[in-house]
């Protein structure tokens, strides 16, 4: 005698086809925030942006940024939570001259040095509405996404610097302007 197994077929195909939308939904679920995540970071730490920022960055270690002067950088980090790094702050005329050429070129906006741990600096941005307004919106945005860093370097960094960039959407000097962000790790002596 012969079994009817057509009803069986049935409900095998609907279970499996009920577990292959489960795997799918759960896959949708969890790249949807990384689509997000990549846009976000096209303008946040690009890959131009932390090459130029690594410039930046030598000049704040260079021996001709006196970090450590009294009233310097250090200084107004402690107090102030932050200090705005400008190539006019350099001691060596070469290094002035150089800092900026090469700061026209990179587009750079702003450029400003904090403790390597963010806690206190964004603590800043949301308590004092004067300091957020002269970073602007953007730039303050970018900090607010940037994680506290509440361990310790593995360099043993104690600054950061965070640096807006200015950029084009084509070699045109007019045409339109959006930003770009990154922040690199501070190692001074």
């Amino acid at each position: 005698m012969k079994k009817n197994n057509k009803g069986f077929v049935l409900v095998e195909t609907l279970v499996v086809t009920v577990f292959v939308m489960a795997i799918f939904s759960v896959i949708y679920i969890n790249f949807y925030p990384l689509a997000g995540e990549y846009e976000r970071r096209e303008f946040y730490d690009d890959v131009d942006s932390k090459y130029n920022t690594y410039w930046i960055k030598t000049f704040i270690q260079g021996s001709s940024y006196d970090f450590y002067k009294s009233g310097g950088p250090a200084d107004t980090i402690s107090s102030n939570k932050y200090v705005v790094f400008k190539c006019d702050d350099l001691t060596s005329p070469e290094d002035l001259t150089f800092c900026k050429n090469m700061w026209s070129r990179m587009e750079v906006k702003q450029a400003i040095i904090t403790d390597y741990n963010l806690t206190d600096f964004k603590n800043v941005l949301q308590n004092n509405n004067t300091v957020a307004n002269s970073l602007g919106n953007m730039f303050t945005a970018y900090i607010e996404y940037l994680p506290f860093y509440s361990y310790s370097s593995l360099n043993g960094a104690q600054y950061r610097v965070l640096v807006e960039f200015e950029r084009h959407m084509n070699s045109d000097r007019n045409s339109e302007v959006y930003n770009t962000y990154s922040t690199m790790e501070i190692l001074r002596p």
